[in-house]
């Protein structure tokens, strides 16, 4: 038990790890002056790929649990969450100040008139719930199966997440198009995973 307990901790130190590391990066590639010739524009993007990355990781979560059957995993999802979370308000800020320099007519105009800021943004604002009551006593309080209907709306905030960046790019389209499926593939999972056990 306690071994199992070790090492479900050693996880979650690891994921702490995993997801805080970047800024380690970014702030260091900040400093050297290593982000190239638009600095803000690097940030943008890597705090939006970081952020949409943990997005899916977050998904693949309870695959992850279900296959493998630890329970690590689960123990560990919420903290992949709220960092995924934290990765695209910081996404979401650094576009604001870095590209945008906090001219708010000029922003509310963007959000208005270009799609793939629309999508980004309503991407942001369906995980604001999901950040707001993914903690225990919130769970509780809710009772979890309207708690596990509200989550699910994970699926959705990433599948706009994924067209805001495709919408984004205009050439090499292979990221998305990873990104893309490998949303696909975790959707499917849940749906046949959800049809089985219903059986």
């Amino acid at each position: 038990m306690r071994s199992r307990l070790g090492l479900i901790s050693a996880f979650r130190w690891l994921v702490l790890a995993g997801c805080s590391a970047p800024a380690l990066w970014l702030a260091w590639q900040w400093f050297f002056g290593d982000l190239g010739a638009v600095p803000g524009e690097a940030v943008v993007h890597f705090t939006g790929m970081t952020g949409l990355t943990l997005l899916l990781v977050t998904i693949a979560v309870s695959p992850a649990y279900r296959v493998t059957g630890w329970v690590g995993f689960m123990a560990a999802r919420r903290q992949i969450g709220l960092w995924a979370f934290f990765w695209l308000v910081a996404h979401m800020l650094a576009w604001m100040g870095l590209d945008q320099y906090w001219d708010w007519p000029w922003i509310r105009r963007e959000m208005i008139e270009l799609p793939y800021i629309r999508y980004g943004v309503a991407a942001l604002l369906l995980l604001v719930p999901l950040a707001i009551t993914s903690f225990r006593r919130v769970q509780q309080a809710m009772g979890y199966r309207a708690w596990h209907w509200l989550h699910r709306l994970i699926y959705v905030s990433a599948a706009l997440g994924v067209t805001h960046l495709w919408v984004l790019t205009r050439a090499d389209y292979l990221v998305p198009s990873i990104l893309a499926a490998v949303l696909a593939g975790l959707t499917v999972f849940r749906l046949v995973d959800a049809m089985r056990h219903r059986q």
